[in-house]
């Protein structure tokens, strides 16, 4: 560890179904090929998707899965960083807690240096979708507010769903902050810029919210349900996409092998994007919800088409 220094780290922030994960794969395609980069990813299910998508886009991945890393923050936190940086040695880290966790005191963790030295912390990064900001659901989560607050670069994603009332109430929302905002910009498909992770960060932001230790409120809300299956098993595309379109899910993600090929499908019910990829080690599938649904799961396999 006495030889990694001022490594720069950024998180990802972001509520369920913002696009953080589509957003990181961009940045991993940005990354200069002489860099070396690791994430850390946590979960609010058992499954854990987005460490299978990360390592299929050849990243160095810690995952940890089933809880809120921004509730773990003493020693599993600390541990799980360590092992990280000395596994991959990275020129930068990337942090991405859960939609459904409150980052105050991750974030504060990380500044009270976890490891001395070793990391650099710059600008966290917010992706919200602003449909969103329209729900009273949303604006009373203090997770979903705080991820906004604390953010040094605020971006609208889903720009492409979004009318213009939407539009309207992310601008509006965007500038009211105190201090501004380093960076305010909308994309879709969570295309992210490389040179937003190198903003600076400001020591003053501060959460609407402070003394919220986990987002209970939020997690309780929220159901999750998910499947592995063997890496030997098929899935019929066409049949398990319109499965996965018609769930009524605040959440759905998948890394499946199919007779198209192996895809990653990541979206909220009926708006799913679904990426190609080379290399899938295994199958799985997770769902996160309101309330769950037992058919699901036999829906689902009935889709298989090769075991």
């Amino acid at each position: 560890m006495s030889q990694l220094h001022q490594i720069p780290t950024n998180l990802i922030l972001g509520f369920l179904g913002s696009g953080k994960t589509t957003a990181i794969l961009h940045l991993l395609e940005q990354k200069p090929a002489q860099e070396k980069w690791a994430v850390l990813v946590n979960e609010f299910g058992q499954v854990g998707i987005d460490g299978a998508i990360y390592q299929s886009a050849g990243v160095t991945v810690k995952e940890v899965a089933g809880g809120c890393l921004c509730c773990a923050v003493g020693l599993p936190f600390q541990v799980s960083v360590n092992q990280l940086l000395r596994q991959a040695r990275p020129d930068r880290l990337l942090i991405e807690p859960t939609g459904l966790g409150h980052p105050a005191h991750l974030l504060k963790r990380l500044l009270n240096n976890i490891t001395p030295g070793v990391l650099d912390v710059r600008a966290s990064v917010c992706l919200l979708d602003p449909r969103h900001l329209l729900d009273e659901r949303y604006r009373q989560n203090e997770s979903f507010v705080d991820q906004m607050a604390l953010a040094d670069v605020l971006i609208a994603n889903k720009t492409d769903l979004a009318d213009q009332k939407a539009m309207e109430a992310f601008y509006q929302h965007a500038a009211s902050y105190r201090p501004e905002k380093a960076l305010i910009s909308t994309t879709r498909y969570g295309a992210l810029s490389l040179d937003w992770l190198d903003l600076p960060r400001h020591k003053q932001r501060q959460a609407v919210y402070p003394n919220a230790h986990n987002s209970r409120k939020s997690a309780d809300v929220w159901q999750t349900s998910g499947w592995v299956y063997d890496k030997n098993i098929c899935f019929d595309y066409q049949g398990l996409l319109a499965v996965l379109q018609a769930i009524n899910a605040e959440r759905v993600k998948a890394i499946v092998n199919t007779n198209q090929g192996g895809v990653i499908v990541n979206g909220v019910t009926r708006n799913l994007e679904v990426t190609a990829i080379k290399v899938c080690h295994e199958n799985r599938i997770e769902i996160v919800a309101e309330k769950l649904d037992r058919r699901w799961k036999s829906q689902i396999e009935k889709c298989i088409v090769k075991q």
